[in-house]
């Protein structure tokens, strides 16, 4: 991938510092799922979490953003310390963060439309009922849907296009910071393809404005799509560097296992 425009930005995005979460487990050791990380991202970046299942990548999204309490450290979004935000402010920094599912019908109310729950999230941030529905047509169009989705239920709909509408709905209030946790793993290889083409033309047309967290454990993938990547076991990062570097060279025994089974 070409030097992206993060190049010479000083300021990033997202900085993580010794971000830890414990699992208390009644009548069982305590469970350390995330370990001290510290990583930061650039604006226009996309930076890719590669790991085994349980290595710890999608319980530090969801620190992130603030679906679960860090027991330990600090998440400082767009130069504030968003770390223990709560209530209502955490609608302010929804609208700064937004996350892609694995699975994106579970993500939609199956009771209401695709267009219902894309507006929502306007709505809530003072979008009148018209303005929602014409920026939901604006969005569904540019994630490659026709506006009639709108209309449509999530069973309704395929995985690939359930996913271009769950895309369309997290960046509709134009956030800072995209994660997408496993986002393309259970679609098959040409609708992978699709959305990655996607993602990859809303990073060109938002540039600085807009970044990525890429969970993924497909390294090829990642190699693919991200600037750089973090390699995740047991909770801790283990090295980091450009997915080529990563590759070519990798520094841990567990990035080369890793490797080895996938290349």
């Amino acid at each position: 991938m070409e030097e992206s425009e993060f190049a010479g930005r000083t300021e990033p995005v997202l900085k993580a510092e010794g971000l830890t979460k414990v699992f208390s487990r009644k009548g069982q050791p305590d469970f350390t799922a995330v370990d001290h990380i510290s990583f930061e991202i650039m604006p226009g970046e996309c930076l890719g979490f590669i790991g085994e299942s349980g290595s710890g990548k999608s319980t530090a999204a969801n620190m992130i953003s603030r679906l679960l309490e860090a027991t330990e450290g600090e998440i400082i979004l767009d130069g504030e310390n968003i770390t223990r935000v709560k209530g209502k402010d955490l609608r302010r920094i929804y609208r700064k963060v937004q996350m892609v599912f694995q699975t994106p019908a579970e993500s939609f109310d199956p009771r209401r439309t695709l267009g219902d729950g894309i507006g929502e999230s306007l709505r809530n941030n003072g979008f009148s009922k018209a303005e929602a529905e014409k920026k939901t047509a604006e969005m569904l169009v540019q994630c490659g849907l026709t506006p009639d989705f709108a209309g449509r239920y999530p069973h309704e709909v395929s995985g690939g296009q359930c996913q271009r509408a769950a895309i369309a709905r997290a960046l509709a209030i134009e956030p800072e910071l995209l994660i997408c946790d496993e986002a393309t793993s259970s679609l098959d290889v040409t609708i992978q393809k699709e959305i990655i083409d996607l993602l990859n033309e809303l990073r060109r047309k938002r540039g600085n404005r807009f970044a990525i967290l890429f969970i993924c454990h497909d390294i090829a993938l990642v190699q693919q799509f991200c600037d750089r990547a973090l390699v995740m076991y047991k909770g801790r990062i283990m090295e980091e560097g450009k997915p080529d570097d990563l590759i070519r060279n990798p520094q841990s025994g567990y990035t080369r296992k890793l490797i080895d089974s996938v290349l």
